[in-house]
């Protein structure tokens, strides 16, 4: 039995041993230092190494006197061979290929590296998301949600697309029930400023609304995109139309702004994300409309995390009888996959 005055230590040396890393990479300088984390990729002369001090940094390839990595990773030579295998550092200024199939590779000089870890042409990643809960007895409810997401990634194109629906009911009676669409395409004018064309689509019972669509073209730019941390920020025009089921039908031009920030607390194990947009009508002076989605994201094996979010909604003119603010608190598992 542990006694209860140790019930602490423990419980902080298991939060320890679950935030620290399995395995790392190891980088050794010119100068006879050492960095340790995880190495992402190498281009274009720079080493990009993921750490838990100090997020991602750079290293340029000159520097580097050594490498060694307790997993695999793909480098391709300047002979354009490729091969794949763990990093080994036989001697100063040397690298050695381990591969579990054929062996020991041949020792090559770091000078001959083109490349670790190149970026394909296009990226994907997506994720999906499903949570509820289903109450009887006392108290006979039923809740569940359920969110999408996908998105194409090249050097000048960015396709990104989504899908939420929530639906809640108490005793038989409805409470809740909501889908939201988006679509969007950005290009890059250079690596971080961009040109956007983006759309919305919501159909929310509660509040009377048969559709509420946007469409419209903006700026945007992108000041972090990591695997650690992604921050953008973007402003433009929008069309703004509202279909009501009884109320009268309104449309007006907007103007649109939107911030994205996901940023991992602990690489590869805890995120943290929000994203909100706001749309500000032009024609109608102080009518606005703005909705956000936050939350943590807490890594349970593989790519399945456990997901913490709360959506909040808010519309300043809303109809009559009609509340200005909707929140929603979602608690599921969620599935995440890049390639």
């Amino acid at each position: 039995m542990i006694r209860r005055g140790l019930l602490l230590p423990c419980f902080l040396v298991v939060v320890l041993l679950w935030a620290l890393p399995a395995v790392a990479d190891e980088v050794r300088l010119t100068d006879g230092s050492r960095l340790i984390g995880w190495i992402v990729n190498m281009e274009q002369e720079v080493l990009n190494l993921k750490t838990t001090f100090a997020g991602e940094i750079k290293v340029e390839w000159a520097e580097v006197a050594g490498l060694t990595s307790d997993k695999d990773h793909t480098f391709v030579l300047m002979s354009q061979q490729v091969l794949t295998g763990q990093a080994r550092c036989p001697s100063r200024g040397n690298i050695e290929i381990v591969d579990e199939r054929v062996g020991k590779l041949p020792e090559w000089p770091l000078g001959s590296v083109l490349a670790i870890n190149p970026s394909p042409a296009i990226r994907y990643k997506g994720s999906l998301t499903a949570g509820g809960s289903v109450n009887t007895g006392n108290t006979d409810s039923k809740a569940g949600n359920a969110s999408a997401k996908f998105e194409a990634r090249s050097k000048r194109h960015r396709f990104s697309l989504g899908a939420k629906h929530n639906y809640a009911e108490d005793d038989d009676e409805l409470t809740a029930r909501k889908t939201t669409g988006s679509l969007k395409y950005d290009f890059f004018l250079t690596e971080k400023l961009y040109i956007y064309a983006q759309s919305l689509f919501e159909r929310d019972d509660m509040q009377d609304i048969n559709l509420r669509s946007t469409v419209g073209p903006g700026l945007g730019y992108q000041f972090v995109d990591s695997d650690r941390a992604s921050l953008f920020a973007e402003a433009g025009m929008s069309y703004f139309n509202e279909d009501y089921d009884e109320a009268e039908d309104q449309h007006y031009t907007s103007g649109r702004w939107s911030v994205g920030f996901d940023y991992e607390l602990l690489p590869e194990r805890v995120k943290f994300f929000h994203f909100h947009e706001g749309y500000y009508s032009l024609e109608e002076s102080g009518s606005y409309y703005l909705r956000s989605e936050q939350g943590f994201r807490l890594l349970l094996i593989g790519n399945l995390f456990a997901n913490i979010e709360l959506d909040y909604d808010y519309n300043n003119k809303p109809l009559a009888g009609k509340e200005k603010s909707d929140t929603t608190y979602i608690f599921g598992l969620a599935y995440e996959h890049a390639f």
